[in-house]
């Protein structure tokens, strides 16, 4: 937290945002501007290279070389999304404060605790030399336009000219440490709500039941947990991670006979969006699709072979371990100085063990680190936990992605994924000869498949991190006979002899596509495109129509709007509306308040109640549904359809600000879908109006019968830069349901990407 000291920095601060917004009028590009203002002469090329652009500003570089080629990929990412990824480069270094003073001190503590970088540059020495010059050309496309735009202030990134900050070069280090705050381990965001329960004298019943109803064999009973478990009927009590859906449909199961391949990651929704469009086009490297920016590889798309999506394994990538009786003398010691603007430099203190960095060191990590209440001879501030992270380990994502892009069949892309360590895939594949398949792109420790007992363990549990296996040694399905293959986060259909993860989502979105897709035959385009923007909820039609019953006073307006829902959360249900608040003030009449720390964990309350209403009286559940129906009477009148509540707001991050945040807000409007419907939009318990957090920010679909038939749109658009008509201008195609074509042939993207630019070496 900042201190006193702090405030002159702080002030310092508000003045540069205040002065810098009002010295940096917005200004307007058109996409010709834009594509007008790229530097053309004189880049770090072998040979000239054309960069095509279509009316949403998605570059298509064509090359006669890789290297080249990443060369026009570092140039086009940040022409686009130069702030975005600077910004980031701050981010994963730990070094905010140099931006924003010393407000920014204790997230760079905590991020050089988490040490994002500690392999970068042995992972670098370990890349083969073909991803080495791969990463070196993309790096120095970034640093040409850096180079281009360093003298001229009024051509930095909007934010940076606010901040009066120059962009800086880039060094291939650089890339790698952004790399991996995009693979940054999604459990870390749960351990500070979990480790706060530990404190509950039901903490191993909570913890156990967590693990039971979160997929996967149930851990076994802890020592210390009492024969009274109080807590056995709870379910779903830690929240449903964010994620994606991805399926692949086999060839004889389409109307046209050609394997398809679709489906749309979640991310939270913020402008610009996570992720940004191109097209690559050398002799040896053909690809389309999504990446992320700052990082040189196709995430998610097509080839001329073959096409991959997929969704988080959401993978037990990371462990906690118990080092409260470990010596100090055995802990590596390490001073690492935090450069602060308008502040003094702080020094911090960094420890490093036999089991990983001291997490307890960080300050975003240290409050809540107590002891159980079970446990004895250990004192709060005592505690000591350690964490190990694949990201820790040297690994190569770059080069398993562009293998993915050079793969032609199944075991190619299989092999292709070996070196892929972190953040773990559910990775989906389709190719032209009409094959699928699915497997686990991960590096994990072997252990025992059985849930952990605790999410922190004892040192003696660190064996298994001795033994690390990758996808070869993980479920795979190729072809199944059903004809098709779906992911969503959720728990795989093939068992593993090792612990895959301990916060599956819940089957609700896989179970409902798998439920649409094997009634359908002569799949096509429009039943997939469909399914991304399905907003049905089957287990809410389950929950309520297992609640009803309970409800002794059914002739209320309230009552039929519940009765009559049919699970579809659009915008206009009341339904919907009357259900979700309902969950919650259930709940809060069943629980309390004292109870709602633990229920609020859960992003979705669903299989918890349904297990109370499994377990408590028939009475006690109709007194408690009495009361929360008189709350949705209110709520109802007031708001009186779910989309007058469930917002969408389209932000830039600097919408935070005070009064100045009202320039980066670029409007807010009622939007379908909830936590587990296809089309998320997640949010926590409804009691009024909120704005979704993790939703559906981008949908892809592949047809693997034409090699042109790739479709793309993202919520947002492709530029970073505010004031460019590329900014959110597929918002309106999102809204349609419409999708961007990106074809593969050179032909038809010199006919469909109407602006093109020819960047040229030094030496011409």
């Amino acid at each position: 937290m900042p201190q006193f000291k702090d405030v002159p920095g702080i002030i310092a601060l508000l003045l540069r945002l205040t002065i810098g917004h009002i010295q940096t009028p917005r200004q307007n590009f058109s996409i010709k501007q834009r594509v007008d203002a790229l530097p053309l002469d004189n880049a770090p090329l072998i040979d000239s290279i054309k960069i095509h652009w279509n009316d949403n500003l998605i570059p298509f570089i064509h090359a006669e070389n890789e290297s080249d080629l990443a060369v026009g990929l570092g140039i086009s990412h940040a022409h686009l999304r130069l702030g975005q990824i600077e910004f980031l480069k701050y981010v994963s270094q730990g070094r905010l404060s140099e931006l924003l003073g010393p407000i920014a001190n204790d997230i760079d503590h905590t991020l050089r605790v988490l040490d994002l970088g500690k392999v970068s540059k042995a992972s670098y020495a370990a890349m083969p030399e073909s991803t080495q010059k791969w990463m070196q050309s993309y790096a120095a496309g970034i640093n040409y336009v850096v180079e281009n735009i360093s003298d001229n202030k009024s051509l930095w990134p909007e934010e940076f000219q606010i901040l009066n900050v120059q962009p800086t070069r880039w060094a291939v280090e650089d890339l790698l440490t952004l790399a991996r705050l995009n693979c940054a381990d999604f459990t870390w965001g749960m351990w500070p709500k979990l480790l706060p329960l530990r404190k509950r004298k039901d903490w191993f019943a909570v913890w156990r039941h967590l693990m039971k109803f979160g997929g996967g064999p149930p851990v076994p009973k802890h020592n210390d947990l009492s024969s009274d478990d109080a807590l056995e009927w709870l379910s779903g009590l830690f929240g449903k991670p964010g994620g994606s859906n991805a399926v692949a449909i086999a060839a004889e199961k389409t109307a046209a006979g050609n394997a398809l391949l679709s489906g749309d990651p979640h991310l939270p929704m913020v402008l610009p969006n996570f992720w940004i469009l191109g097209g690559l086009y050398c002799p040896t490297l053909k690809a389309v699709g999504y990446m992320l920016p700052g990082l040189p590889a196709v995430m998610v798309g097509r080839s001329g072979d073959i096409a991959w999506g997929g969704s988080s394994m959401h993978a037990a990538s990371s462990d906690l371990f118990d080092v409260s009786h470990q010596a100090s003398s055995s802990f590596k010691t390490r001073t690492e100085t935090i450069k602060t603007r308008w502040g003094g430099n702080k020094t911090v203190t960094l420890r490093d063990s036999d089991y990983g960095p001291l997490l307890t060191d960080a300050p975003m990590f240290s409050n809540p680190t107590s002891p159980t209440a079970n446990s004895s001879n250990t004192k709060s501030n005592d505690v000591k936990f350690a964490f190990r992270w694949v990201g820790h380990q040297v690994s190569d994502e770059i080069t398993a992605m562009l293998g993915v892009a050079r793969s032609r069949t199944f075991g190619e892309f299989q092999t292709a994924l070996k070196d892929f360590a972190v953040a773990g895939q559910n990775m989906v594949y389709a190719d032209t000869s009409g094959n699928i398949g699915q497997l686990m792109a991960a590096r994990l420790p072997k252990r025992p498949s059985e849930r952990p007992s605790d999410v922190v363990l004892d040192v003696s549990e660190h064996q298994y991190w001795n033994h690390m296996i990758d996808t070869r040694a993980l479920p795979t399905i190729h072809n199944p006979d059903i004809g098709f293959v779906a992911s969503s986060n959720n728990k795989p259909d093939v068992d593993s002899d090792v612990l895959i993860s301990c916060f599956f989502s819940p089957d609700d979105r896989v179970e409902r596509l798998k439920s649409v897709l094997s009634e359908a035959t002569n799949i096509d385009s429009s039943l997939l495109r469909a399914l991304m923007t399905d907003v049905k909820s089957d287990t809410g039609v389950e929950l309520r129509n297992a609640i009803l019953p309970f409800i002794k006073i059914k002739n209320t307006h309230v009552y039929e709007c519940l009765a009559n829902w049919n699970g579809e959360y659009t915008t206009d249900s009341a339904g919907a509306l009357v259900f979700e608040f309902l969950l919650y003030h259930f709940a809060l009449a069943l629980h309390g308040k004292e109870d709602m720390d633990v229920m609020t964990v859960s992003w979705d309350p669903r299989s918890l109640l349904m297990a109370d209403i499994q377990h408590v009286p028939a009475p006690v559940l109709a007194e408690a549904l009495n009361e929360a129906l008189s709350k949705c009477k209110v709520a109802l009148q007031k708001y009186g359809t779910w989309g007058a509540v469930h917002r969408l707001r389209m932000n830039h991050p600097l919408a935070a600000l005070p009064v100045l945040g009202k320039r980066w807000r670029y409007g807010e409007s009622a939007v379908a879908g909830a936590n587990e419907t296809l089309m998320k939009s997640a949010h926590g318990f409804a009691k009024g109006k909120h704005y979704v957090g993790m939703s559906s920010t981008a949908r892809y679909f592949f047809d693997l019968g034409d090699t042109d038939s790739n479709w793309f749109a993202m919520l947002g658009g492709q530029d970073g830069l505010p004031g460019s008509d590329a900014f959110i201008d597929q918002v309106t195609l999102w809204n349609a349901q419409d999708m961007i074509q990106i074809p593969i042939n050179i032909a038809t993207v010199e006919k469909t990407f109407t602006l093109c630019v020819t960047v040229r070496p030094s030496n011409n």
